[in-house]
């Protein structure tokens, strides 16, 4: 199955076409972007000084990763170019094109990573406070109007808990089959975190959570993550991957649905193929000259002898 990427493609396009500039005359840049999760960048450059590009980000929820050390990660995977944050934004990046960087490509991708790094906060945080032993308590980030996550830290381990909304009553039953492949695959291999889905129902774990949304169309998706999936050799793309997994669900059903669509369109055109050949050959029409005149062939049996032979 297809992972989608963790970054933005559209950013990093834009940076390194931007550091790829010969004659340094850069033009100008204004865009906004929408990305997955209610999340928006902007990407401009100043009138006068065109090669400073600033890259900004609108998240919904980072007053909440903002708690649990959002800042910080910022601070510490981008420094310098952190600057005050635009109106209506949350982090501003400030990157000079005219001063690239020695590894072109890695500075584009770490940039392009702005959003993940956002939401990787909590994770990271979490992880090393269940390393410290330190315990915690549950981490709700509302990323969505309608569903949220959940991060529960334990003594050993880290329950990740998806709240997810299905619009359509086919994605409840696509997803149902989905998750239990996730369930099944743990039989076949090591060290798989432990899946487990529920509708309606939310499990034990979000016991006296208000205001949590609970009906016909919502469903809980948890993970159990163990110390080798924390591990630090381990630990990044753990958090990729677990960070991605609700758009990654909604693309593949939505992949599935399509596929279905596709053979079923399949089958009615062989269908109708099959009824076109089962059609009889309609009778052979009156024949004429050029000039108008009705003739019959010589083989053509007489009508009275057609009807009597029942021809």
């Amino acid at each position: 199955m297809l992972l989608l990427d963790y970054h933005n493609k559209i950013i990093e396009d834009t940076l390194l076409e931007k550091f790829n500039v010969t004659d340094e005359k850069f033009d100008s840049v204004e865009a906004v972007i929408a990305d997955f999760d209610a999340v928006t960048f902007h990407l401009f450059t100043d009138a006068n000084q065109k090669n400073l590009l600033n890259i900004s980000i609108s998240i919904k929820c980072y007053s909440t990763l903002r708690q649990h050390g959002a800042d910080d990660l910022i601070k510490k995977q981008y420094g310098s170019l952190v600057v005050a944050p635009e109106q209506g934004y949350d982090v501003t990046l400030r990157i000079d094109c005219a001063n690239p960087p020695q590894d072109k490509a890695a500075f584009a991708r770490n940039v392009a990573l702005l959003k993940r790094h956002c939401f990787a906060a909590p994770f990271a945080k979490t992880f090393s406070d269940i390393d410290a032993k330190k315990g915690g308590s549950l981490i709700e980030i509302q990323y969505r109007d309608d569903e949220s996550l959940f991060i529960k830290p334990e003594t050993d381990r880290c329950i990740v808990i998806f709240s997810i909304g299905f619009k359509d009553q086919d994605d409840i039953v696509l997803a149902k089959v989905f998750l239990q492949e996730y369930a099944d695959a743990r039989k076949t291999m090591s060290n798989a975190p432990s899946v487990s889905y529920s509708q309606k129902e939310p499990p034990l774990e979000l016991k006296g959570v208000r205001n949590l949304r609970v009906g016909e169309a919502q469903g809980f998706v948890s993970f159990v993550l163990f110390q080798p999936h924390m591990a630090a050799a381990k630990r990044e793309k753990t958090i990729d991957n677990i960070m991605t997994f609700r758009n990654y669900l909604h693309y593949h059903l939505k992949c599935s649905k399509a596929f279905l669509h596709t053979r079923m369109r399949n089958r009615v055109r062989t269908f109708l193929q099959v009824l076109n050949r089962a059609k009889s050959e309609p009778e052979s029409k009156e024949k004429k000259t050029i000039t108008g005149r009705t003739f019959k062939r010589a083989d053509d049996a007489p009508a009275d002898l057609a009807e009597e032979y029942n021809i």
